[in-house]
C-alpha cells in the first residue's frame, strides 16, 4: 500500500513537473510583432495631438463605434445596431453584447457618450457635430441616442473618421477629463493594452494581447470588421536611423517598418525576405502651418507671402525624390478626391518670389527679426520640409531661425501659445493621410475654431460656416460648390499651405501575411507571421 501511494506521488511529482515545464515553454514561446514606427510617441492622450503616431497608439488600445471599411463606408464596429428615427433626426445606437473595458468592467452606453462630448469638444468634426446636436442622452446600458435639431447626413461618417482626432471610446471616468488636459489612465476596449510600466519613452512601446476581446463576426476590412489579434504582445522599437532600422529589418531582428526613405526602395525590394506595400492608396500630402497668434504670420498678407514662395516640386524632389510616386497638387483637398478644386490658388502654381517679398514687406515685417522654424531632424518627411522652406526664405532675405529637435519634441513645442523667445514658434511642417483631407469637414487640418482648433490656431468664423455649410449640403455638386468656397477663403486667410503630394510605403518581413490597406496609418491587428 505504501509502495503504492510512493509511486503515485512520483506519478503525480513527475506531471507537475511536465507541466510547469510546458508552462516554461509557453512563455518563452510568446509571440512577439516587432515594429519601428516613424516616430516616437510621448503623447498618450488620443485627444492631445493630431499626430500619426498618435493615432496608431489609439488604434492599438481603443475601439470605435464605427469604421471606415476599405470602401471607405461606414461600419458598425463596437454597435450592434442603429436606428434612425422617421425625421432623421433621432440616432439610437445599442452596443454589441461581449464588449468590456482592460480593467474588466463592462462597456456601457454613458461610457461611450461621455467619450463623444470629450471628443466634439477637441475634434473638428465633433465641434460641428455639436452645433447641431440638441441632446445626446443614455437610455440604457446598453443604449443611446443622438437627437439632432435638423437632419444631419454625416453622423456615421463624423463617428467611423481617421482623420484626428478619432472618437475612441473610453470609460466615462476617463472620459470625462477636461478635454484640454492629458488623461492619466489609458484603458480601452480594444485588442490590445497599453503596457505602462514597460513603456521607455524614446525607446520602446509594449502593447499586450487583451485576452477579453471579442472580435466582429466579419472579415477585416480597411479600419472595420473582426480585429483578430494574433500576437500575445506587440513592441514599437524606436530607431530614428534609416540604415539601422533597414539592417534590423533585413537580419529579422524587427518584423516591421513603417516609414522608410524611398531611396530604399530598391534594396529593399531585392532583399529576398522582405516585402513593401502602400496600405494608403490615396497618398500623402505635404503640409505647412502657420502660427496664427504670432508675428509675422499673425498678419494675413505674411500668409499669403508664403503661398507665393512655396515650389511644390522643389518639396516633393527633397521628400520623395521620384516623380513616379509624386505630383504636384494644387488644392487644399487631395488631388484625385471629388472635392479636389484650384479654386483661389493661382499662388501655388505659379510660384513668385518677389510677390512674396513684397506682401511681407505690406505686412510691415522687420526682414532682420528671426522667424523660428521648428525642425525635427529625426523625422525622415518633414525635415527636408523645412529644409526647402528655409532657403526659399532666406532667399529673399527673410531671418529665420531654424531650431533643431526630434519629432516628439515638435509635437508638444507645436501646442506651445507663447512668444518665439519664450519658447513659441511660427512656422512649422507635416503630413497627412489623403483621405484624411478629401474634404473641408473629416481634419482639424481644415478647423478655424481659434484656441478650440488646430494647433497654431487659425481662427475665421466665415471658414467655420462653410464647413457646417458643407456638411449639411444636399449632394455631391452642393458639396462641390462649398469646397471651392472653402479654398478661396482658406488662401485669403492663409490658413495652412499644401506643399504637393505622395505615396508612401511600408516594408516588412515576408513571414509576415495579412498586412491590412487601411488608406490610413498602419494597424496590427489581423497580422499573422508564419514560422
Amino acid at each position: 500500500m505504501i509502495n503504492s501511494i510512493k509511486a503515485s506521488c512520483r506519478t503525480l511529482l513527475a506531471s507537475a513537473f511536465l507541466l510547469s515545464s510546458l508552462g516554461a515553454g509557453a512563455a518563452w514561446a510568446e509571440t512577439t510583432l516587432r515594429i519601428v514606427p516613424s516616430a516616437d510617441l510621448q503623447v498618450l492622450d488620443p485627444m492631445g495631438s493630431t499626430a500619426d503616431i498618435v493615432k496608431m497608439h489609439g488604434f492599438m488600445i481603443y475601439d470605435t463605434l464605427y469604421a471606415l471599411d476599405e470602401h471607405f463606408k461606414p461600419q458598425p464596429e463596437m454597435v450592434q445596431d442603429m436606428q434612425l428615427s422617421a425625421d432623421k433626426k433621432t440616432y439610437r445606437f445599442t452596443l454589441r453584447d461581449g464588449l468590456k473595458w482592460h480593467d474588466g468592467q463592462p462597456v456601457k452606453a454613458e461610457d461611450c457618450v461621455a467619450s463623444l462630448k470629450r471628443w466634439q469638444a477637441r475634434d473638428a468634426a465633433g465641434q460641428l457635430m455639436a452645433r447641431e446636436l440638441k441632446e445626446m442622452r443614455v437610455i440604457d446600458d446598453k443604449t443611446f441616442e443622438l437627437e439632432f435639431k435638423e437632419p444631419y447626413g454625416i453622423v456615421l461618417e463624423s463617428l467611423s473618421k481617421v482623420a484626428s482626432n478619432v472618437p475612441f471610446m473610453m470609460p466615462k471616468r476617463i472620459a470625462e477629463t477636461d478635454p484640454y488636459k492629458e488623461i492619466t489612465e489609458y484603458i480601452g476596449s480594444g485588442p490590445y493594452k497599453f503596457d505602462k510600466a514597460q513603456w521607455i519613452p524614446g525607446s520602446k512601446i509594449v502593447y499586450e494581447k487583451f485576452a477579453d476581446y471579442v472580435p466582429r463576426p466579419e472579415p477585416a476590412s480597411g479600419l472595420a470588421g473582426g480585429k483578430v489579434a494574433q500576437f500575445d504582445r506587440v513592441e514599437w522599437d524606436i530607431i530614428k536611423d534609416q540604415q539601422t532600422a533597414l539592417s534590423a529589418l533585413m537580419s529579422g531582428e524587427i518584423d516591421f517598418w513603417q516609414n522608410p526613405s524611398l531611396d530604399l526602395l530598391p534594396i529593399i525590394e531585392a532583399a529576398g525576405n522582405l516585402k513593401t506595400q502602400v496600405i494608403n492608396e490615396t497618398g500623402t500630402q505635404g503640409t505647412l502651418f502657420f502660427n496664427h497668434t504670432q508675428p509675422p504670420f499673425d498678419n494675413p498678407k505674411a500668409r499669403q507671402a508664403m503661398f507665393y514662395l512655396t515650389n511644390q516640386q522643389a518639396y516633393l524632389q527633397a521628400v520623395n525624390g521620384n516623380p513616379d510616386y509624386y505630383k504636384t497638387c494644387a488644392s487644399f483637398f487631395i488631388c484625385g478626391s471629388p472635392m479636389e478644386t484650384e479654386a483661389g490658388l493661382d499662388a501655388l502654381k505659379a510660384p513668385d518670389p518677389e510677390k512674396a517679398k513684397a506682401l511681407f514687406k505690406e505686412a510691415g515685417w522687420d526682414f532682420s527679426k528671426p522667424i523660428v522654424i521648428l525642425d525635427p531632424t529625426d523625422e525622415s518627411i518633414v525635415h527636408p520640409e523645412t529644409v526647402v522652406t528655409v532657403q526659399a526664405m532666406r532667399d529673399i532675405g527673410l531671418t529665420v531661425d531654424v531650431q533643431a529637435m526630434d519629432w516628439a519634441t515638435v509635437l508638444k513645442r507645436r501646442n506651445s501659445t507663447e512668444p518665439t523667445d519664450k519658447g513659441g514658434w511660427n512656422l512649422l511642417h507635416s503630413y497627412v493621410g489623403g483621405q484624411v483631407v478629401a474634404n473641408p469637414v473629416w481634419s482639424i487640418t481644415f478647423s478655424a475654431a481659434c484656441e478650440k482648433g488646430i494647433f497654431g490656431w487659425p481662427c475665421d468664423k466665415t471658414l467655420e460656416d462653410l464647413r457646417l455649410k458643407w456638411a449639411l449640403a444636399d449632394g455631391i455638386d452642393a458639396q462641390k460648390a462649398v469646397a471651392a468656397e472653402y479654398s478661396k477663403r482658406a488662401f485669403e486667410t492663409g490658413h495652412h499651405i499644401p506643399l504637393g503630394q505622395w505615396n508612401t510605403f511600408v516594408a516588412y518581413s515576408n513571414k509576415l501575411s495579412g498586412v491590412l490597406t487601411t488608406q490610413d496609418v498602419p494597424v496590427f491587428w489581423n497580422v499573422k507571421k508564419s514560422d
